[in-house]
């Protein structure tokens, strides 16, 4: 009976940050009644593209036990080069291919600098970060380069509307979401993931090459890095080398909020995705009632210390249980 118990226990815990999402959601509905409006929750989740997309990315690598350090500087390189290479005259299919195969090559060069050379991932992402971000000033003179507003084939990913009414980035992030779904929790490259951030080294003895895994993370990462940046530009109609300083907090914040979420404890895709949809209500609900920006910072702050304070907590219960 008490093992029953602590079942449905755990079993209720896992969905507590899904609660405790709408929850805040309804609050910023009684609040500000705008708040539900089907405009607002659009862009709501429109908002969320970028950083949802990002945070998927990186929330590969966090589960193999490694960090992407460079996940911003990525953003920015992909925003600057599709900007710069469509005012060009380049088109724009094949700006997309471009910018993400270059993305490909960055998370491939993390991948060998960590799985093959043996410098800590963290390191290796944080000197990849530092040469992306002087690519992107040389790329573009150190400054913002805008595109055109009006009817141009580049707004179209970040600024159309399938029938007026549903933005065909949402759109991408559904697809985003459904194959990265699909990849960690229902193919056996899922487990290999959890296995490898497990107990790398003892992957080898049940036939799991961790080196392999953590490449496919960092790259598989680079790209949607560079897919959410690809976005972002698009949205602006700009991009500058700067735009992808505060990333790196933004999807750590989601991540560690992901990681009380389903797979307790441990950073996980759905965690992730309403994490992200939980900062993007906070920020949204919060302009709405006229909060200022540094009570934003201090919430999105307090948020991380308390998802942070959480998994530490349970990670030590399940432990003790162990």
């Amino acid at each position: 009976m008490e093992k029953v118990k602590q079942k449905n226990n755990i079993n209720v815990s896992k969905y507590v940050l899904l609660v405790f999402t709408i929850a805040v959601g309804i609050v910023f509905a009684v609040l500000q009644p705008t708040f539900i409006s089907f405009g607002n929750l659009t862009n709501v989740v429109s908002s969320t593209v970028v950083l949802c997309i990002a945070s998927i990315g990186l929330s590969l690598v966090m589960i193999t036990g490694e960090i992407d350090f460079a996940c911003g500087s990525e953003l920015a390189a992909a925003a600057c080069m599709s900007v710069v290479l469509y005012k060009k005259g380049i088109p724009y299919v094949l700006v997309l291919v471009i910018v993400l195969l270059f993305c490909a090559a960055v998370g491939a060069v993390n991948g060998f600098l960590h799985t093959r050379i043996g410098i800590p991932g963290f390191i290796a992402t944080m000197g990849t970060s530092f040469v992306l971000d002087g690519f992107s000033k040389w790329f573009t003179g150190g400054k913002r380069v805008t595109i055109s507003t009006g009817g141009n084939t580049f707004s179209r990913l970040g600024q159309y509307r399938i029938g007026g009414v549903i933005p065909i980035s949402i759109v991408v992030l559904l697809l985003v979401v459904v194959a990265m779904l699909i990849y960690t929790e229902g193919m056996t490259n899922g487990r290999k993931l959890y296995a490898v951030g497990s107990n790398d080294s003892a992957c080898k003895y049940i036939g799991i090459d961790a080196r392999k895994e953590k490449m496919k993370a960092f790259i598989i990462s680079a790209v949607l890095c560079g897919l959410a940046g690809i976005i972002n530009a698009s949205q602006l109609n700009m991009a500058n080398p700067y735009m992808g300083e505060t990333t790196l907090v933004n999807l750590l914040t989601m991540l560690m909020l992901g990681a009380t979420f389903y797979r307790i404890g441990e950073f996980n895709v759905p965690g992730t995705i309403v994490g992200a949809l939980l900062v993007n209500i906070i920020n949204n609900g919060m302009v709405l009632v006229g909060a200022e920006t540094w009570q934003q910072f201090v919430l999105q702050g307090a948020i991380m210390l308390g998802a942070v304070t959480l998994i530490t907590i349970l990670r030590a219960r399940v432990s003790k249980k162990g």
